[in-house]
């Protein structure tokens, strides 16, 4: 495949990711009124985990070697145990296109993370999208200090703040893959990384896991949004995101495609769940969005 037809069919699997990603805020909203995040995490990986077991059990790919299990265990880590649950706990406290709109500010951290670990050169425009896009972050988060709703003012904050780190660590688990893809097919890395993730927070579910899997199995329901989390959004949405990563000639590239993801939470959480977008809201999701702009213009972070 010439390199301009595997860029394009990296963005366009950069983009389904994302959409699908979007409507994970508003699906992840409604199983959250009825278990914890962090069970619903757990359950959401221990799904999607069985379903690589089968395809590797298939295709037998070559597992990581030395010291490529540490850059497994970073993605695992920053992808699966921190980001996943932040983004989580982030939309319990607010709303589904919150959330989708908040984390969306991933390819601007990314952008930091390539100058401080990498030795990208950030510009000033680097500069100045980040402190539009922040500025758009505090004027969501100020919203909760003055509208009505189930969450109190507080709540409303640690949902935002957790939202950020979510946005911030899902950076780093996409530097991550971007290293691990160099030597491993795009499968085998979010395969690996999900059980990794799984394996590591298995041990807070054990305790309580009998009464939740029991409440799962009396609400179908919520077994069909755990179902579509874990078949849809981990094992379809990571895999299409990581063999973005692999095809794209510029990690930057991902930026444009972000916009799907708080397109479809927006959209949805207003068709499924009734939500009611305010005029700060757009606001600052206009902020957000105009500092993805400024920083993709031209852009310089080259392939990693």
């Amino acid at each position: 495949m010439n390199p301009s037809k595997r860029n394009a069919w990296g963005l366009f699997n950069l983009g389904a990711a994302a959409t699908i990603w979007g409507s994970t805020f508003v699906v992840s909203r409604y199983a959250l009124a009825s278990m914890s995040f962090l069970n619903l995490v757990i359950l959401r990986f221990a799904c999607s985990t069985a379903l690589f077991m089968v395809l590797f059990l298939v295709q037998r790919p070559r597992l990581p070697q030395g010291r490529e299990w540490w850059l497994y265990l970073g993605s695992a880590t920053s992808g699966y145990v921190l980001s996943i649950p932040f983004q989580f706990l982030g939309t319990s406290l607010t709303s589904a296109h919150i959330g989708s709109i908040v984390t969306c500010a991933t390819p601007l951290a990314m952008v930091v993370l390539a100058g401080l670990f990498l030795h990208e050169r950030i510009r000033v425009r680097d500069i100045c999208a980040i402190v539009i896009a922040l500025a758009g972050v505090t004027l969501i988060s100020l919203e909760g200090l003055s509208r009505s709703s189930g969450a109190s003012p507080l709540q409303w904050l640690e949902g935002i703040a957790a939202l950020v780190a979510a946005a911030v660590t899902w950076a780093f688990y996409s530097l991550f893959l971007r290293l691990i893809t160099r030597k491993q097919s795009s499968l085998t890395a979010t395969g690996i990384s999900n059980g990794l993730g799984f394996f590591i927070l298995l041990p807070l579910f054990i305790p309580r896991g009998g009464n939740v899997i029991a409440t799962v199995v009396t609400h179908p329901a919520l077994g069909a949004a755990i179902a579509y989390l874990a078949v849809i959004s981990t094992f379809l949405g990571f895999y299409l995101w990581t063999l973005g990563l692999e095809q794209v000639t510029s990690v930057s590239a991902s930026s444009l495609m972000f916009f799907c993801q708080p397109l479809a939470g927006t959209i949805l959480g207003m068709l499924v769940l009734h939500e009611h977008v305010t005029a700060q809201t757009i606001i600052g999701s206009g902020l957000i969005l105009t500092g993805l702009l400024v920083s993709m213009n031209r852009s310089r972070v080259n392939t990693l």
